[in-house]
Formats: structure tokens, C-alpha cells, sequence
């Protein structure tokens, strides 16, 4: 071997662990823009089996130091070739996976995109393995260059994306990693050489092809509306831009005669003269991760041309412009490619503040496409602020005349369940208070989203509302709230007001619904044969929601899963569920069948070839506990870290940061916290002391975090993201200490039982990830808190057993040590 000086092997190191981080990171973006977002969990699942596997793998095999040193840097060489293959495959295979038509073509593309990914972290983990194996006296400066590294790329990977997009992002990350295989200084042969170099500058010149604007397609599937458009247009976006919060697409311009508008136009108007009399209409479809579409239409800024969009008088999106309500100031959640904008200045809005997650969205209308879009964003009465809309108005004191919502999340997707996974702030009993709060007294709040029969995704819209109404002391909120929906029964606008509304209100709102075929859902004056009005006029809220075939409870903070409407107790599928697609608990099955595939793989790959292979280990006395304080740790780590990343998601606001932010901070403070356990715990009493401060950690977050988010969720994005570092900090130091002090232990008194420690730390790991979900929707984030506490009080009490000296006599074989890197 080379005689190298230490930290070229620790940079090495911290660039293979960083790759393998930024892969997990990437591959859940493009994943959730070629998929659908909740197939991003395969990846972190893969990942977990991958690690896991690899450390079965080297205990199996043993092999000895000699053998790892000369096969180094060619599992790093052939570590960065499967990396592009990965990107090979995603771009030339496409799947649709709520299309029960492509059920065949859809598992053997999961399949194949399974076996790329298991290979790539499969060999990321043998390149870690391999590196603790060989230098295991270092093995605590090792442990912290791990962390730290991929604590970094966690932080980096997110603006290496929204800088050269997610396939240039998968090459520059091979490259990285084959220039990490010269700092080990591990010897290669003379046709490696060759290869290594040819390997270099053929992904160099592939990331300088990317990067000179030569995009690559990621394969859309139809069923999202990109998908559609890019096969319906036969043509590929425009533009497109990726970014922390979501790629963002332009389709170029088509001409449209009936304009397309969440809701859609009235077929009443659609029979007038007055829509044959008119023009077609400019528009550029403009998507979210593939979703989400919104329309830009053409628009030269003028008064005369805003009279053009008179059409939306007769869509449901005009709902509360129809009341003869003052709504003066208002405000807008979500920006799309600005048509809520021009339905606030077609109805004479002074003041219009808009709120936009996404900031590409925003450049949009301030930038390449403002001569389209008439300068909506640059007019004197409009305000567009980049924040998530629950900072936003924590921090913003103004009150408003009408705050409104348009159709922020696929209606595709929801009828298919495909959200079913995914938690939102804003659609929460929190939220709506919250909003409440923001209007004026007899101000109103505008949200219109999907109708399906039976009646749910409306139905718990209302339930929100009326929850949030109870809470300010409304002893009858079906007085405060108006639902119509629209002439074809897809869509429908939910109305709410701080105040019960006035006759005339609704007088004039019924007026227009009857004029344009539109149909009322609920009408605070009268009693209508609906689900609608049946739920609000309930003597027992709970109990009409309890009896009801879906989850239509107000969902809060603590369970944000506004779209899990199938209970786990009725996942059936009925031919009268009406919608644009079949109403499949297909969210439902699928997170079940993932625990099923995790357990199954995690079984095959780990335990299986140790039960093989290792079982004379079992026989110590130390085994038993041993089993079970791996098996703890494993599972109470990934519940921790999950729930955080969800919990955060609402502190920070968004989604990739906050993932970003919660890992990066608790593989670095973890790793500070492995290299403190060497110095601070020797003996089994301070171990468990460690595992008991963790659980009583863990008790104090749950109670602290709530609150603790209220008093700062005004800080600006940067004071949060750094807060939540800060947060996160004490709970992942201890939380690091007790795995590498349990290695340590065994390594010293059991070393025969140290591949069955990191094999069953990697199963609970693998198998945890998804059942934190299945806990976390079945009941809450608190719940699924407390289950790690106590996963942690069950290590506590098995730590002693850790301490008891192995008779048995242990044979010389080259011991594994992997890295704990996981999402």
C-alpha cells in the first residue's frame, strides 16, 4: 500500500460517503418529477439495503485486509461507471405507475431501477466498508470524515441542483468520486490506469455537453400533466429550471379557444355569443415536478386587454368576487403563471399581495416571460413575496378582505391517491386559524379544490374549516360557510368568513351560480340534501366523521396527512368512486407493499447471509443483547430523524431544505458525538446513562418543538434554517454516541458478533423507515416520537449485556465497519 498521509485518506473518505448522500438526495428530486413523489422512499429504502447489505456482504466473504486493499480502487472505479448507468437507465426507461393498464411495464421499470440503484449504493458501501476495514485504527477520525462529509453534501447538493439540474448533478458526482479513488493511494493496474483516465474525460466531456444547455429529457409519465402536454403538443418544454423546491417547466405558446382554468368555464357561457365573438387566447402550460399546471396567458398589461379575461366571470375561481363582499386588499397563496393576478385586477383588487413558494416561479413573470405576462408581477397594486405560506402569514400582521387559494396541488394525483404519503402545512386545522385570523371581520377565504363522489377531499376542506371556526368560539359554522361547485360537478370553491354571512351575500352568490349552471353544496340558508350540509349541522362532528367510509377528520400539525382519505381499515376500491381516474387506495398500498419489500430484501440481503454464514456468533453469551441494542438503535435513529425531517418541514417551510437541514445536522453532530463517546463512556453504567439522556432528549423535544416553532416560524428563511440547526444539535450528539460505543465494545470483547450488529442495525433501519410513515398516518408524529424512546429505553436496558467478556474464541477474519448514512 502507499505510504499516504492520513488526510487524504479522511478526504477521500468524506467524498465517497458525500456521493453517496448527494445520490440519495438527487435521485429523490428526478424521481419525483419522472415518477410521482412518493416513490422517492424507494430510494431511501435502497440506500439503507445497499449499506446494509454491503457490510453482510465483507463479514461473509472475509476477506482479508490484503484483498480489500487491492480491490479498492476498483470498486471505486466501477462505484462511478454504475453511477452513469443509473442516469442511463432513468432516461431511456419510462414508467406510469397510476396507470393500471402499464402495471406490467411499470414493475419490471421499478425493477430495473431497483437493481441500478441497490448496485450503485451497494458499491458505495463496500468502498466505506472496505476503507474502516483497512485503517481501523483511525477509525474514529474515519467515522467523523464520514458524517462530514455527507453531512456537507447534504447541504451542497440542493444548489448543486438548482445550479446544473439533477442528470448533470449524477455526473459531476461520478467524477468527484473516481477523483476520491487517487487519494487512498491504493494501488491500480496498468489497464485500470487506462480505464480511470478514459473513464475521467469521458465524464468530463459529458458534463461539459450538459452544462453548454443540451438538456437531458427525463422520461414524464402521462398520467401527470406534463406528461400530457409534451405527448397532446408532440413537442418538449421551452424552458426548464430546477430549484430546491420543485423543476420548473414552460411549455411553448398554444392558441386555446375555451381557456384552461382550474374549474374550467361555464358550459352556459361556453354556448353564448359572446364566447363564440371571442378570441383565441395565448397560452404557455407551466408545471411543477411534471404537476401542478397552471396557464400564462399573453397579456400586454393594458385595462382595454384585461377585459379579455371577462370569461372568468363564469368560472367557480370567481366565486367570492360574486357576493357584493368588499375585497379591496387581498391576497393570493400561490402565484402559478399568474391568472389568480389578473382575476384580482379584473375585479378592481387595490391592494394584491401574492405569496410563491417557488422563486422560479416568480422569475418567471420578472423575467424571460414579463413582456408575455403584461408585467403582472411589476404593476403598482401587486406585491409577489417568495415564502411558504405559513411563514408568511405567522410573520405578516396585515389583515385582508379575501385571501385565496387556486388549485395548488394536481387533481389527478389526489383522485389516484398519489399524495397519499405527503404531508401539508397548509391544509391543517392550524393553518386555517391561522388564516382566519388574517381576514378582516368580514372578510372571506377562497379555496377551491376537487369534488368526487363519495364526497372527501371537499368534505375534509370543510371539516378544516369548520374545526378552525369552533376554535374561535363559532358555535355554528355551517352560518359561516358557502361551498359551490362548479356545472359539471369536478371542482367546487369553499367559502369561509370570520363572521356569518350576510343574506344578501348569498343571495347574490346563488343568483350567479343559477345563471351560469353552477350548483351550491352548501348554503348557509338553507338546508340542503348534501354531505356537506349534513356534516356541519352534525350534533357530533366526531361521530359523523367516525361513521364516514373515508378519512374526513381536521387533520392538524401533529398528522398533516390531508390526503390519506382511505382508513387502513377499508382499503377497498369501488367502481361507483367517481373521478378522472379510479379511486385506488393506491398511497395506501403502496406503503404497504414497501414495508413488505423492505422486510423481505432487508431479510434476504442481511439476515439470510449471516444466519448462513455467521451463526457460530450467535452462540455467545453477548449475543441476545447485542441483537437487540443494534436492532433498537437502528430503528429509534431512523424514527428520530424522520419524524424531524417532517416536523421541520413546517419550521423551515421547505421540503428540501428541510430534509437538507435535519440530516446535515445530525450526521454532524452525531459524528461529533461518536468522536466525545470515546473519552466519555467506558463502562456500561455510562452507557446506559447516554441511552437514558436520549430518551428523555426525545421527551423534551416532543413538548418543546411545537411551541418553540410558533415563537420563531416569523424569522426570515435563513435565521430558521440556521435555528434548526441549532435545535437539532443536542438531541444528534447524544444520539451519536451509543452506536460507535457498542462497536467498540464488541470489537474488544465479541468481535465475531460485530457483522450481526451492523446487519441487524441496518434491517431496523431499512424496515423502520417505512414503518416511522405507517405510525406517524395511523396516528401521530408524537406517537411515532415515543415509539423511538422507547426503542431507545429497550437499548438502555440491553447495554449492560454489551460489557460482559466472550469466552468464545474468535477467528481472524477482517472485520466490516460501515457507515451510518441514511435519509
Amino acid at each position: 500500500m502507499t505510504d499516504v498521509h492520513p488526510w487524504r485518506r479522511y478526504l477521500g473518505l468524506a467524498l465517497v460517503t458525500a456521493s453517496i448522500l448527494a445520490l440519495q438526495i438527487t435521485f429523490t428530486r428526478i424521481f419525483s418529477i419522472m415518477i410521482w413523489h412518493h416513490f422517492t422512499y424507494l430510494v431511501i429504502g435502497v440506500a439503507l439495503l445497499g449499506g446494509g447489505a454491503s457490510g453482510t456482504f465483507l463479514a461473509v466473504r472475509a476477506w482479508p485486509a490484503a484483498t480489500i486493499e487491492r480491490r479498492l480502487g476498483k470498486l471505486v472505479v466501477l462505484y462511478s461507471l454504475v453511477v452513469l448507468l443509473n442516469l442511463a437507465i432513468i432516461s431511456s426507461i419510462a414508467i406510469d405507475p397510476l396507470r393500471g393498464s402499464q402495471i406490467v411495464q411499470t414493475l419490471v421499470g421499478l425493477a430495473v431501477y431497483f437493481t441500478g440503484l441497490f448496485t450503485t449504493f451497494f458499491l458505495g458501501g463496500l468502498i466505506v466498508s472496505g476503507v474502516f476495514t483497512l485503517w481501523h485504527k483511525e477509525s474514529h477520525r474515519l467515522y467523523f470524515a464520514d458524517m462530514l462529509g455527507a453531512g456537507v453534501a447534504t447541504l451542497a447538493i440542493v444548489w448543486v441542483i438548482h445550479s446544473i439540474g439533477g442528470p448533470a448533478t449524477i455526473v459531476l458526482t461520478a467524477l468527484l468520486t473516481l477523483a476520491g479513488s487517487l487519494l487512498f493511494g491504493v494501488p491500480l493496474g496498468q489497464r485500470w490506469r487506462i480505464g480511470v483516465a478514459v473513464l475521467g474525460i469521458g465524464q468530463m466531456a459529458l458534463l461539459g455537453w450538459l452544462l453548454s444547455g443540451t438538456p437531458v429529457h427525463l422520461p414524464v409519465p402521462g398520467s401527470k400533466e406534463l406528461g400530457w402536454a409534451q405527448r397532446h403538443f408532440n413537442t418538449l418544454p421551452e424552458y426548464t429550471r430546477w430549484n430546491p423546491v420543485g423543476r420548473v417547466d414552460v411549455m411553448p405558446t398554444i392558441q386555446v379557444k375555451e381557456p384552461m382554468i382550474v374549474g374550467g368555464i361555464s358550459k352556459v357561457y361556453l354556448a353564448s355569443d359572446d364566447f363564440q365573438r371571442a378570441s383565441l387566447y395565448d397560452l404557455k402550460l407551466v408545471t411543477l415536478d411534471g404537476t401542478s399546471m397552471t396557464g400564462m396567458y399573453r397579456f400586454d398589461g393594458t385595462e382595454e386587454d384585461l377585459q379579455r379575461f371577462r370569461f372568468l366571470d363564469h368560472a367557480i375561481i370567481s366565486a367570492p368576487y360574486q357576493m357584493g363582499l368588499k375585497h379591496n386588499t387581498t391576497l393570493k397563496i400561490g402565484v402559478g403563471g399568474g391568472l389568480d393576478i389578473l382575476l384580482a385586477r379584473l375585479y378592481g383588487a387595490q391592494q394584491i399581495t401574492a405569496i410563491e413558494l417557488n422563486a422560479d416561479v416568480v422569475h418567471l413573470l420578472n423575467g424571460p416571460y414579463r413582456e408575455f405576462s403584461g408585467n403582472l408581477a411589476g404593476h403598482p397594486s401587486t406585491r409577489i413575496i417568495v415564502a411558504e405560506g405559513r411563514s408568511f402569514l405567522t410573520r405578516d400582521t396585515a389583515t385582508y378582505d379575501l385571501i385565496q387559494g387556486i388549485g395548488l396541488d394536481n387533481l389527478v394525483a389526489l383522485s389516484g391517491g398519489a399524495y397519499v404519503l405527503s404531508e401539508s402545512y397548509l391544509y391543517t386545522v392550524d393553518s386555517f386559524a391561522l388564516i382566519l385570523n388574517r381576514l378582516n371581520p368580514q372578510g372571506v377565504f377562497a379555496w377551491t379544490r376537487n369534488v368526487d363522489q363519495p364526497p372527501r377531499e371537499m368534505l375534509r376542506i370543510t371539516a378544516l374549516a369548520a374545526e378552525a371556526l369552533r376554535q374561535r368560539g363559532v358555535s355554528n359554522p355551517a352560518a359561516h360557510i358557502a361551498i359551490v361547485a362548479n356545472d359539471i360537478g369536478t371542482q367546487a370553491t369553499l367559502l369561509v368568513s370570520p363572521s356569518p354571512f350576510p343574506p344578501a351575500a348569498i343571495v347574490q352568490l346563488r343568483q350567479w351560480a343559477d345563471a351560469n349552471g353552477f350548483t351550491m353544496l352548501h348554503d348557509p340558508f338553507r338546508q340542503l340534501d348534501t354531505a356537506y350540509t349534513e356534516y356541519l349541522i352534525a350534533p357530533d362532528a366526531r361521530a359523523f366523521e367516525a361513521s364516514y367510509p373515508f378519512n374526513i377528520f381536521p387533520v392538524t400539525d401533529d398528522n398533516p396527512f390531508f390526503y390519506n382519505y382511505f382508513k387502513w381499515s377499508n382499503l377497498t376500491f369501488d367502481q361507483a368512486f367517481t373521478g378522472k381516474i379510479n379511486r385506488f387506495p393506491i398511497g395506501n398500498l403502496i406503503l404497504i407493499a414497501m414495508f413488505g419489500f423492505s422486510l423481505a430484501t432487508a431479510t434476504a440481503f442481511i439476515i439470510a447471509p449471516l444466519w448462513k454464514h455467521q451463526r457460530r456468533g450467535l452462540r455467545s453469551p453477548a449475543a441476545r443483547p447485542m441483537l437487540v441494542y443494534f436492532s433498537a438503535l437502528g430503528a429509534g435513529y431512523i424514527f428520530v430523524q424522520i419524524v424531524l425531517i417532517q416536523r421541520f418541514t413546517l419550521f423551515i417551510g421547505y421540503p428540501t431544505s428541510a430534509i437538507t437541514t435535519t440530516i446535515f445536522s445530525m450526521l454532524l453532530f452525531s459524528a461529533v458525538g461518536s468522536l466525545l463517546s470515546r473519552r466519555l463512556i467506558d463502562s456500561a453504567a455510562r452507557l446506559r446513562a447516554a441511552l437514558i439522556a436520549v430518551v428523555i432528549a426525545i421527551g423534551v423535544y416532543i413538548v418543546a418543538l411545537p411551541p418553540l416553532f410558533q415563537s420563531f416560524l416569523h424569522l426570515p428563511d435563513t435565521a430558521r434554517m440556521a435555528l434548526s440547526v441549532v435545535i437539532i444539535a443536542p438531541l444528534a450528539l447524544l444520539m451519536g454516541m451509543p452506536f460507535p460505543t457498542g462497536l467498540r465494545q464488541l470489537g474488544a470483547h465479541g468481535a465475531e458478533l460485530v457483522p450481526w450488529a451492523w446487519g441487524m442495525n441496518g434491517v431496523f433501519s431499512v424496515v423502520g423507515s417505512t414503518l416511522v410513515i405507517i405510525i406517524s398516518m395511523a396516528s401521530t408524529f408524537t406517537v411515532a416520537m415515543a415509539c423511538a424512546a422507547s426503542f431507545y429505553a429497550v437499548a438502555a436496558a440491553a447495554a449492560v449485556g454489551l460489557y460482559r467478556r466472550v469466552v468464545l474464541r474468535a477467528e481472524r477474519t477482517a472485520v466490516p465497519i460501515e457507515t451510518k448514512v441514511s435519509v
